[in-house]
């Protein structure tokens, strides 16, 4: 009987050691395949395809995966495009759809895993659609793609997030200067009220300070504080 010296990769872990005969199996079962990495005992690890067992993997049923070049690429750059939107929108309209834009990722997710399937392709898993960069960063090295989308997709999230920031910012000085109008008229007895309101900084989390711009021409420095749905706002003696 052959010496056991044979192991094979899969899922990142290493399986063995197995005689020649026994991989020799496992490429005629599927097990494993022409792109698996093995290692014979000796020497590093190469792929099946370049080792004896190659002749073992039986002849595939169907013509071969389309040319990488050929692969439908829309839905992925479409997934760049969804960023893109849903910044433009949020600046535009000052709205939020950070949730709906993840929906949207994840059904064109899905729907290019299936793509990719029908074109030969051994797609990452459905459940990689959750994780966007990962599933394309997954899906650029299974078809051997310059990874471009993955770093434009990257690109887009960070412009989101930058202005979900500041659909928040916007958020918290409308809500201000109505209460600014408040403190005015109670507790200054004046008239003036206020018709804007500008955040400067943010000391620490959910506290702010800010400049109230009120419509005799005059400005005001005042802090305020996000609690929960609440919003305080003090106007310190000027």
């Amino acid at each position: 009987m052959s010496e056991a010296t044979w192991y094979y990769s899969k899922n990142g872990t290493r399986n063995g050691p197995f005689t020649i005969d026994q991989m020799k199996g496992f490429a005629a079962s599927s097990v494993i395949g022409l792109d698996t990495k093995v290692w014979a005992g000796a020497g590093d690890w190469v792929s099946l395809k370049e080792t004896e067992l190659a002749a073992s993997v039986p002849p595939l049923s169907g013509p071969p995966p389309l040319a990488s070049s050929d692969v439908d690429n829309r839905f992925v750059w479409a997934l760049v495009g969804v960023q893109i939107i849903g910044a433009l929108l949020g600046l535009l309209f000052d709205i939020n759809i950070g949730w709906l834009i993840l929906i949207i990722n994840v059904i064109l997710c899905v729907v290019d895993e299936r793509r990719l399937k029908a074109a030969g392709y051994d797609a990452p898993e459905t459940y990689w659609a959750v994780l966007i960069p990962v599933y394309l960063w997954k899906r650029a090295n299974l078809i051997g793609h310059s990874k471009n989308y993955f770093y434009a997709w990257i690109a887009g999230f960070v412009l989101l997030v930058i202005v979900g920031f500041m659909d928040s910012d916007s958020e918290i000085e409308e809500a201000a200067c109505p209460i600014v109008t408040t403190i005015i008229h109670d507790q200054f007895y004046q008239k003036a009220s206020c018709i804007a309101v500008a955040i400067d900084d943010e000391p620490k989390d959910d506290f702010y300070t800010a400049t109230a711009y009120l419509d005799n021409g005059n400005q005001l420095d005042i802090t305020i504080e996000k609690k929960q749905d609440k919003i305080l706002v003090r106007v310190p003696l000027q």
